[in-house]
């Protein structure tokens, strides 16, 4: 079954399903490993739904809320953050409950409103209100651009359990359980992973919300994607580190090669990376999927573009590396650049109008015709010492 259901304290329910069909996560990342869409239900004197699913699995997720609610109404709909893969479901909560109140931001009901040709009551929060549901109560923190203008996240009081949305997610769908100690190792990349794809541009409002966090004692972080994080202070930590990232000792070469000879070039810069005794990590776009290609970027100095001249220009999937990396502002890194063709290569001039916008420092150029001569190979083996050289002097 898609949808799991799991108690973690008295009568507040995660609620999550596994989307193991979806090939590209916003259409974009490749998710060969899932994802979770993490909701969740607190039973008190009042009923309140935290967030939804998306709305492929509508109808077995609003199954498990009537279950779990019996014949109580459902008092208030929590919603941090209008994305779809969050707010798929808010039509048919709605009209499984016209009679709930919608608690969200005021830019959070504008995007609903534009989303869904839905008639719904509404609650819109300030930072820091209060709800009481009885015995317990919730406190609203705003965390705008986090990654959407809408963001914000509940603490849950006594219980001190704070609901954060997509911040401190991850990949991967629950197949070990709802806890992140099932995970070990695995759970730090594909949470890096996640972070790089999807918050990286807002990372410099990651300090913001945790100042938010800090004044609030917090035993247990429950996301909307990935499992529940009872080390708080280790995830926090982490998040606070990508958000000013440091660089890794490495060289990333990232190259297209539609008949071998850029693939033959790439090696020779490899080399003489490795002649300094620095990474080399090499990825041949499109074969190696985005994602992955990004999260290297994040925290890579030194980066080689292997690049084919195509009808006159940037191979297409390289193109696509640009743009992400001008748009998620990966700046002021050393790079080379190694064109290709075979009466002419004219991409060099063309990428170095794109590296302008991420404030690139140029560290060579090689041009090759054709397969690398010998005379090619000596440059090449060069840029990659020179590269490497530059990394090892970095502080990492």
């Amino acid at each position: 079954m898609p949808v799991s259901t799991y108690e973690f304290r008295k009568n507040i329910y995660m609620i999550s399903v596994n989307d193991i069909r979806t090939r590209l996560f916003e259409s974009l990342w490749d998710i060969p490993e899932g994802i979770s869409y993490n909701a969740y239900l607190i039973i008190d004197d009042k009923t309140v739904l935290v967030d939804g699913v998306k709305d492929y699995y509508s109808n077995t997720f609003l199954e498990e809320v009537r279950k779990l609610l019996g014949s109580r109404s459902l008092d208030y709909y929590v919603v941090h953050h209008g994305e779809p893969d969050h707010s798929g479901s808010f039509p048919s909560i709605i009209k499984e409950y016209p009679d709930v109140n919608v608690v969200s931001t005021d830019v959070g009901v504008k995007i609903l409103k534009n989303l869904y040709d839905v008639d719904f009551k509404y609650l819109v929060v300030s930072d820091g209100y209060e709800l009481s549901l009885g015995s317990r109560k919730l406190r609203f923190i705003h965390t705008p651009w986090l990654h959407w203008p809408d963001t914000f996240m509940t603490y849950l009081l006594d219980d001190k359990v704070l609901f954060t949305c997509d911040a401190f997610g991850s990949y991967g769908a629950l197949t070990k359980g709802f806890w992140e100690e099932a995970y070990g190792d695995l759970l730090l990349s594909l949470r890096k992973r996640y972070f790089t794809n999807i918050v990286a541009l807002y990372r410099s409002q990651v300090p913001k919300a945790i100042d938010k966090v800090a004044k609030y004692e917090v035993e247990l972080i429950a996301p909307s994607h990935g499992p529940l994080i009872s080390d708080v202070g280790s995830v926090i930590k982490t998040y606070l580190k990508w958000s000013k990232p440091e660089f890794e000792r490495k060289v990333l070469i990232i190259y297209s090669s539609m008949y071998g000879n850029l693939e033959e070039a790439v090696k020779y810069v490899a080399e003489g990376v490795s002649e300094v005794n620095v990474d080399a990590v090499v990825m041949k776009v499109p074969d190696t999927p985005i994602t992955y290609v990004v999260r290297e970027l994040f925290d890579s100095p030194a980066i080689v573009f292997g690049v084919p001249t195509y009808d006159g220009g940037i191979f297409p999937h390289i193109e696509l590396v640009l743009y992400l990396m001008k748009v998620k502002k990966f700046e002021g890194r050393y790079v080379g650049i190694v064109g290709s063709g075979l009466w002419a290569s004219v991409v060099e001039s063309k990428i170095l109008k794109e590296l302008e916008e991420v404030k690139a420092v140029i560290e060579g150029r090689v041009s090759i015709l054709g397969r690398p001569k010998r005379e090619d190979v000596s440059k090449l083996r060069e840029l990659g010492r020179s590269l490497g050289r530059r990394v090892a002097g970095v502080k990492t």
